[in-house]
């Protein structure tokens, strides 16, 4: 039987009637040999040590697999990223520099361990696997998309499954995953019913274990922005839900703690943000009920454009070449950034709060106003710094999606990943158009002459990190350490 969409998330499940001992209740029913598909690739196929035959599949009991699943529920629904460490571009890259970082100030370092240990558990397949030899599987969500990642799995003992497919990454969207995964749940459950195995999970007894399960809105508040919601309370010197909701700006019947500009703000900010940086927060949250209606035609062009991107940096490429042919410009610099954002219908705030690294925030709502808020750091005091943060706001905009009808973002160490990618690289490219290098750098290296690479600078006013990776991206230096070199030996210089 197969479950979901080989092409996204499918599992593919070929019932068993073991022979083997089986150790508990949960054990005796829904054996199964189990195939997981991620984007057309089998990660259960594997090759038995000591043998060369190639299986399709593993036997495992399903039950105790969705009991994490249902368990995890809604940290993989909610919780985009560790609430107290930022999310690397990989769940896995997540956890190792987690393990080598010191403690924040606030944790001891068995505080700070636990901390790890939570989040891997919520999120990693292995950590429902109960005795059972799984793939090294991670599930995060990533705003409308689901990220999957399988990596090398290592077992003690003999007679383990080496995965053929041992590295790896796909994004799918979020509903065909969490469509896959439920009906995946949901045969489970039917399947224990008649096998009067009922009393096993207290999910069996549900029609649809993963959607009907029960879980508080603070839970899932505190899951999304990482921000316990005691604290959340100090802050506004409130003590009810509905004074908390309305504050965040949270209808009073929305069950999604992600459906407000200022949460998905919140999200991407660190959890120590000072009080001035979350005043800005609330600004533009105010800021997007007023004001021109953002530009939808724009938006949708964008949002078609980056679609066929594949990955987060050519969705990124492929959104703004679709909004410099809008406007006409070729291979011409943009001479004003913020004047274009207003053109769309955004407004663009200088903060004036000092921060370190919480450069910009982003927020819209659908059908009313947008604005980017510019703070002040190191990089944005520079008028390349500003003009990248201006135009990755923009990028923000025209391709994140709505979530209950609002829109928001910040350009932090905290940011997701996946969206930090795409429109680091649409400000890249925007600022910076890939037509106009080969014009201006069509060989290999030539850039890399300072008298070239200055001229780059200055002509569409940008900084050194911008042009480089801009010319590295195309192919056009021969090494990243040439790349490293320009941003060493230029950085401070920019157009």
């Amino acid at each position: 039987m197969l479950i979901g969409n080989r092409n996204d998330l499918a599992f593919e499940v070929h019932p068993l009637t073991p022979t083997w001992e089986r150790r508990y209740l949960p054990e005796r029913s829904a054996w199964a040999q189990l195939g997981i598909w991620v984007s057309g690739t089998n990660l259960c196929e594997n090759i038995l040590d000591g043998s060369d035959s190639v299986r399709s599949g593993i036997n495992v009991p399903l039950a105790p697999l969705v009991d994490w699943l249902v368990r995890s529920w809604t940290f993989i629904e909610f919780e985009e990223g560790p609430g107290y460490f930022p999310l690397r571009r990989s769940s896995r890259e997540t956890l190792r520099a987690w393990g080598d970082t010191a403690p924040r100030a606030e944790f001891t370092e068995d505080q700070w361990f636990d901390a790890r240990e939570l989040w891997w558990t919520r999120h990693f397949l292995s950590a429902g696997a109960d005795g059972s030899r799984l793939p090294n599987v991670s599930l995060v969500r990533a705003g409308d998309q689901l990220v999957i990642e399988w990596g090398r799995a290592e077992f003690p003992g003999g007679q383990a499954p080496r995965f053929i497919s041992e590295d790896g990454q796909a994004v799918i969207g979020w509903l065909a995953g969490e469509e896959a995964l439920a009906e995946f749940a949901t045969f489970v459950a039917e399947w224990l019913r008649t096998e009067d195995l009922a009393d096993v999970y207290p999910w069996v007894r549900l029609s649809d274990p993963l959607r009907e399960k029960e879980s508080r809105f603070d839970e899932k508040l505190h899951a999304y922005i990482g921000i316990d919601p005691n604290v959340l309370y100090e802050w506004k010197d409130t003590n009810t839900d509905s004074g908390l909701r309305e504050w965040l700006g949270l209808p009073a019947d929305c069950e999604d703690p992600g459906g407000s500009v200022i949460t998905q703000v919140l999200r991407d900010l660190p959890p120590d943000a000072s009080e001035s940086l979350r005043s800005q927060v609330w600004r533009l949250d105010q800021e997007t009920r007023r004001g021109k209606k953002f530009s939808d035609e724009l938006r949708t062009m964008a949002r078609d454009a980056a679609g066929s991107g594949g990955h987060a940096e050519l969705s990124g490429y492929q959104a703004a070449r679709a909004v410099r042919h809008h406007l006409g410009l070729d291979g011409k610099p943009i001479d004003d950034v913020d004047e274009q954002l207003k053109e769309f219908g955004a407004e663009v705030i200088e903060s004036g709060v000092e921060c370190l690294r919480e450069r910009m925030l982003v927020g819209s709502r659908q059908g009313h106003g947008a604005a980017v808020v510019l703070n002040r750091t190191p990089r944005t005091e520079t008028p390349w710094g500003r003009r990248f943060e201006s135009a990755r706001g923009l990028g923000h905009l025209l391709m994140d999606p709505y979530r209950e009808h609002t829109l928001g973002a910040a350009s932090s160490t905290f940011s997701q990943p996946w969206a930090r990618r795409r429109s680091g690289a649409f400000a890249a490219e925007l600022l910076l158009p890939s037509a106009a290098l080969l014009e201006d750098a069509g060989h290999l290296d030539s850039a890399a002459q300072g008298v070239t690479f200055k001229r780059i600078m200055e002509r569409y006013r940008v900084g050194a990190r911008t042009a480089a990776f801009q010319l590295w991206n195309q192919g056009l230096l021969s090494s990243s350490q040439v790349r490293d070199e320009l941003i060493d030996c230029y950085s401070g210089v920019g157009g």
